[in-house]
């Protein structure tokens, strides 16, 4: 990842912009139909096949909802995230709910180059975070991605869509964001077909939902819209 853009997301955590507690429901979704279903207060189905318990990155974890979340699904959850203020406050977060190693498991650096062996984990998750860098350092990172996945390995992700109130349907620039919340950032917008470029080489797609947030009280027309991505590493 550019690394010109650290400051500017330390400033965003420093200001807790994104101190967001709650797991997103996409994710949940995710771990209920291929990894892991709740079934009672600390009863569980595994859905995938694998002997061990599943390894799970977190990519771009922020201070570590996704990796909570996972522990409460007694999940091997691991996580890395740019920010040092969001990876010290996700290590504090991940000790206080019984997770052992967390210096080693939530490490804070560029998920362009992954501390972790080939073939490590069997699951990734990413929330906002691929269209948060410019397009050529998400490949990059997609790139990372399948190398520390196993064959047949899932990964899911969410990408901010160019079908927005402010845009055409279409559109997939990219932008300077200029507002207070993550002033400075990335954002990168995407269609289908510059989906299809970040991740064909390695990936193939297994589901992609489009979900629109439409704001129907707005006098004038105000929604935004994300794409939410299930990938299989193909080899």
């Amino acid at each position: 990842m550019n690394n010109s853009f650290k400051e500017q997301w330390e400033k965003s955590y420093e200001n807790k912009d994104n101190f967001v507690f709650y797991p997103n429901e996409e994710v949940i979704r995710f771990t209920s139909k291929y990894i892991r279903k709740r079934i009672g207060w600390d009863e569980f189905v595994d859905v995938h096949n694998y002997t061990d318990n599943p390894k799970v990155l977190d990519l771009g974890c922020g201070i570590g909802r996704h990796i909570i979340y996972g522990l409460e699904m007694k999940l091997d959850m691991y996580g890395i995230d740019l920010s040092e203020i969001a990876i010290n406050f996700a290590r504090k977060w991940a000790k206080k709910n019984g997770m052992v190693n967390v210096n080693e498991k939530i490490v804070q650096g560029d998920i362009c180059i992954l501390p972790w062996k080939d073939h490590f984990f069997n699951y990734v998750v990413s929330h906002g975070v691929l269209d948060s860098m410019r397009f050529e350092n998400a490949k990059i990172a997609v790139q990372e991605i399948a190398r520390v996945l196993v064959k047949d390995g899932l990964f899911y992700c969410d990408l901010i869509s160019g079908d927005h109130s402010s845009k055409s349907k279409e559109y997939c620039g990219e932008e300077i964001v200029a507002t207070e919340h993550e002033k400075g950032t990335v954002q990168s917008y995407f269609n289908l077909s510059k989906i299809e470029k970040l991740f064909s080489d390695f990936f193939e797609i297994v589901e992609c939902k489009h979900i629109k947030y439409e704001n129907c009280l707005a006098p004038e027309p105000s929604y935004h819209s994300r794409y939410h991505i299930v990938l299989k590493r193909k080899y």
